[in-house]
């Protein structure tokens, strides 16, 4: 009985296991991520701010902060992924941008999920590990459609991408990009199964 205790209390005492995506992460993409509410809210106020606020609630639960449902893994298939660019930046960026849909395709590979971006002249590529009950993580790299090889995640903070993916609807996920390295505050990818 001793020996059963002090096994439960060794166990205790171990320090948690870090989720995969943290293991691969860089410290700026953890901060971005911890901040991914903040980030939010700065960009529905720029867009609030700047009269466009109805746009939001068009779309609504996408830019909402508590709009994460529980179980946030998203199947592998093909999904129509539109961008939303909020709070451009303030020389001459626009404070809401929305792109038509383009096509994301993900698969499951031992567990996890890959993501690529097929169509558009930015294109996005790498890994969602779950986190937790309501989100998982993105971690991937951005590539121009014009480009034959991409820069590997964690070799260019420009390129380096990472997101929070949530399920805010039936067959209806989004991926929120805190802070990246371009034209807004905040991005905001749509996804839901293509027909």
């Amino acid at each position: 009985m001793i020996a059963g205790l002090l096994l439960l209390v060794a166990a205790a005492a171990e320090p948690p296991v870090a989720p995969p995506w943290r293991e691969r992460a860089t410290a700026a993409d953890v901060e971005r991520l911890e901040k991914w509410e903040e980030a939010l809210e700065i960009g529905r106020s720029g867009v609030i701010g700047a009269g466009a606020g109805a746009v939001l609630a068009a779309r609504s639960p996408l830019f909402e902060t508590d709009a994460a449902l529980a179980d946030s893994d998203i199947p592998q298939g093909l999904y129509n992924c539109s961008i939303t660019k909020l709070d451009g930046d303030a020389a001459g960026g626009l404070p809401y941008i929305a792109y038509p849909a383009f096509k994301c395709r993900i698969v499951e590979q031992n567990g996890r999920r890959h993501l690529t971006k097929l169509t558009g002249s930015q294109r996005t590529i790498g890994w969602i590990d779950k986190a937790n009950g309501d989100h998982s993580i993105y971690l991937g790299t951005l590539i121009y459609h014009y480009e034959n090889a991409l820069v590997p995640y964690g070799h260019m903070a420009k390129r380096d991408q990472a997101a929070v993916v949530q399920r805010i609807g039936p067959d209806r996920w989004r991926m929120v990009f805190p802070f990246p390295a371009y034209e807004s505050k905040v991005d905001v990818m749509e996804l839901t199964p293509a027909d």
